[in-house]
């Protein structure tokens, strides 16, 4: 046998230069890391909203995937720079996948034309005042505006001349004429009382009649809040309040989508639909769907700031989609006004019957 092996390794590891002790570490760290970020990229796109721990890390904060690279970037320029290369691979997908960051392509494939602009804000009961929505509107000067969880107590100073038509939680106003062509109620299983997802109106604009939908979809929050413990950090127990909420809101997107199957292809859809676009529920409820942040947005767009234990962090799960017949120009997320949602903006553009992105 030779005497190598009959030397225990952690015996081999002392007996190592400090130097190269370090070299061995910061190549494992590396590599380690690499595999840890790829995992969880996996874990979020295919087991998100399927497997409740998954779906917990799917809207938890995801800044703490990039924390590592701090203290490894530099260790591996001191000690093998050939390191970098694994280093600057995994910072590409926490950027990218993990993160969402997004480089606004759209914007170099959008056909001309006179812009349609878009805004949707979930204002969180009466959290945004009449003043505040006045010098919202102000800024952004839209063309429609698309409000959810509007308190039955809010009185919006809307422009002079402005449409509003409004069904429970829902608003959609506009310079416009704003017809209301129909709503969408849900009754799920246990419930008293239906549960209103949409308000589908017709916006009469200077370029045609535009089907519009303002949606709310039912929010995970109480699930992941009732897993969430002081004492053990998690109680694995309680997580069926996940699965149900997970089942709810699917249920909703699934119905939502094919109540909307009889909209026309010149159909815009806004609203807090409480999801990401890297979950499984969304892509198969909105895939067919076109993105404004995911086509020409800048940044990773974070639309709410959920605070859990007062470690604040983002999530972007508000969202303008639209069929074939639009193409997104410009998307960005507005001011801070309020809510503890942010307002998305969108200039949508009428695509061509023919040369289309």
């Amino acid at each position: 046998m030779d005497w190598k092996q009959r030397i225990p390794a952690a015996v081999l590891v002392t007996r190592l230069p400090r130097g190269r002790i370090g070299l061995v570490a910061a190549r494992a760290a590396t590599w380690l890391y690499l595999v840890v970020v790829l995992a969880v990229w996996l874990l979020l796109r295919f087991a998100g909203e399927r497997w409740w721990p998954a779906t917990m890390m799917l809207f938890g904060p995801r800044w703490p995937y990039a924390a590592p690279l701090a203290v490894l970037v530099p260790v591996a320029a001191f000690l093998r720079p050939r390191l970098l290369w694994p280093l600057a691979l995994s910072a590409l997908i926490v950027l990218g996948p993990i993160l969402g960051f997004r480089l606004p392509w759209g914007r170099l494939v959008a056909p001309e034309g006179p812009p349609l602009r878009v805004l949707t804000y979930n204002v969180h009961g009466q959290s945004v005042t009449s003043e505040a929505m006045r010098d919202l509107i102000a800024r952004v000067g839209p063309d429609i505006v698309a409000l959810q969880e509007a308190s039955s107590e809010a009185d919006y100073d809307w422009p002079d001349g402005w449409n509003v038509r409004r069904s429970g939680q829902f608003i959609v106003a506009s310079p416009f004429p704003v017809r209301e062509v129909r709503h969408l109620e849900i009754l799920h299983p246990g419930n008293v009382w239906p549960t209103k997802v949409l308000l589908e109106c017709l916006v009469e604009t200077s370029e045609g009649d535009v089907p519009f939908g303002c949606v709310h979809l039912s929010t995970p929050r109480f699930g992941i809040m009732a897993v969430l413990d002081r004492s053990t950090v998690l109680a694995p127990s309680r997580s069926g309040a996940i699965v149900e909420d997970t089942q709810k809101r699917r249920r909703e997107a699934e119905l939502l989508v094919e109540f909307l199957k009889a909209s026309p292809a010149t159909l815009i859809v806004a609203g807090d639909f409480n999801t990401p676009v890297d979950s499984v529920l969304y892509r198969r409820a909105w895939g067919r769907y076109r993105n404004a942040f995911c086509s020409s947005g800048m940044g990773v767009g974070h639309t709410m700031r959920p605070e859990v234990r007062g470690l604040q962090f983002g999530a972007r799960i508000d969202h303008i989609l639209m069929r074939s017949d639009w193409w997104p120009r410009r998307c960005w997320v507005g001011p801070d006004m309020g809510s503890d949602h942010l307002p998305v903006v969108a200039d949508l553009v009428r695509v061509p019957p023919t040369g289309r992105p």
